[in-house]
């Protein structure tokens, strides 16, 4: 039996849907450890730092990337799990309920925390006027034509992204075959560089808007459709292999030595670039091998925790950081006043504690037992058409939480 064929077929659950790939707890364990180093470089005051410093801060901006590895694996898991399941009685019915149980309790839970906090308190940035646009994952939309008009928990945008995916693509599933699904996938990989071209050339910013960041939950469809064949995964494992080293020093080389340049091109393409780096990080953790150490290091024990903590993790990390960042470096009672280095460790190991201890507690005592329903609406195998038949052998993974 090949390692593809291997890590496709243990651990199986009861569930028709699949088997539960444990690597990929920790991938998103490392993409929301990126992000939790990006925003807190972020979040620090630059205006005492040194030239070294700066750079250093520079350098920790690459953690934004993070949220693109979120995105190529939110395509890979949703679809892996719904060309298994359409022709079922209750195919959206249990989708979208199962996707509702996870997402929205925690997010409009928070939504309206910041529009009662913004009432009770007269804070600016959770007032009614600018902040209704969360109720109806409209904050994306906003924040690309109207960015004066919102304010609030500016990182939700990434949420909003998700969330349209989500209401289209089960319906694109149900009426493609798996080649459609491929040609569609590339359809909106070329889209998202068209629609980013259109966008900078009205002088519009393209970070957050759906359509300019399609590109990445497309790249992560694509490789679902490749896993559900054992020869189409080997033919895409030889090329990650041939092409990561290239792809990675021109993904890394436009973000370093050209961002903030401006110019157009580099715009409407890098982010196309780092889509498929974050899906050949993906390819080379599903593929074990001597000289490949991601199986292994995404099998971490912390990583995996973290991963599968880390929605929560992600909605809360900004507002602890509010709350912790700088003040041991400006503090009068503090050991490490004025101390540059010193404040940095201890202020981001304090802020990133708090930020897995809160979510942790969020895990257990808020999302873990509303996960529990989801029971109730398991995947069903649905009766697919012959030429999709070939996706039902993958079993690719029903850990969406």
């Amino acid at each position: 039996m090949s390692a593809t064929s291997s890590l496709q077929t243990k651990s199986k659950r009861n569930a028709p849907c699949g088997s539960y790939i444990p690597a990929l707890d920790g991938v998103r364990g490392t993409a929301i450890s990126m992000v939790l180093i990006f925003h807190f470089s972020q979040a620090l005051d630059a205006n005492h730092f040194s030239p070294g410093m700066v750079k250093v801060q520079n350098l920790a901006s690459i953690g934004q990337k993070g949220v693109d590895l979120f995105f190529v694996l939110s395509g890979f898991l949703i679809t892996g799990i719904l060309p298994r399941t359409k022709g079922s009685a209750h195919y959206f019915k249990n989708f979208y309920i199962r996707r509702s149980l996870r997402i929205f309790p925690l997010y409009f839970g928070v939504v309206l925390v910041c529009l009662v906090a913004g009432v009770i308190w007269a804070l600016p940035q959770y007032q009614w006027a600018n902040t209704w646009w969360y109720l109806l994952y409209l904050q994306n939309v906003a924040k690309t034509f109207w960015p004066s008009s919102i304010a609030g928990p500016g990182h939700f945008w990434s949420l909003a992204v998700e969330e349209h995916y989500y209401l289209f693509w089960p319906l694109v599933v149900l009426l493609s075959s798996r080649r459609a699904l491929v040609v569609l996938s590339l359809s909106l990989i070329a889209g998202a560089v068209l629609v980013r071209a259109a966008f900078l050339a009205m002088g519009l910013d393209v970070f957050s808007f759906t359509l300019c960041r399609m590109d990445t939950l497309a790249v992560g469809s694509l490789l679902a459709v490749a896993f559900s064949s054992a020869s189409h995964w080997r033919t895409v494992v030889q090329w990650t292999r041939r092409m990561v080293v290239p792809v990675a020093g021109a993904a890394f080389g436009s973000f370093f030595v050209l961002s903030g340049t401006g110019h157009p091109v580099l715009q409407a393409a890098k982010y196309s670039l780092f889509a498929s780096l974050c899906a050949f990080v993906l390819v080379l953790t599903l593929s074990p091998g001597r000289a490949n150490p991601l199986p292994s290091f995404c099998t971490n024990p912390l990583l995996r925790s973290m991963g599968k903590t880390s929605y929560a993790m992600y909605v809360f990390h900004p507002f602890v950081y509010g709350q912790v960042v700088g003040r041991l470096y400006q503090a009068p009672w503090s050991p490490v006043r004025g101390m540059t280095w010193p404040s940095l460790l201890l202020e981001f190991l304090l802020a990133a504690g708090l930020a897995i201890l809160v979510s942790w507690i969020s895990w257990v005592a808020f999302e873990q037992p509303l996960l529990n329903l989801k029971d109730r609406y398991r995947y069903e195998s649905g009766g697919m058409r012959r030429e999709d038949r070939a996706t039902n052998a993958a079993k690719i993974v029903c850990s969406t939480q």
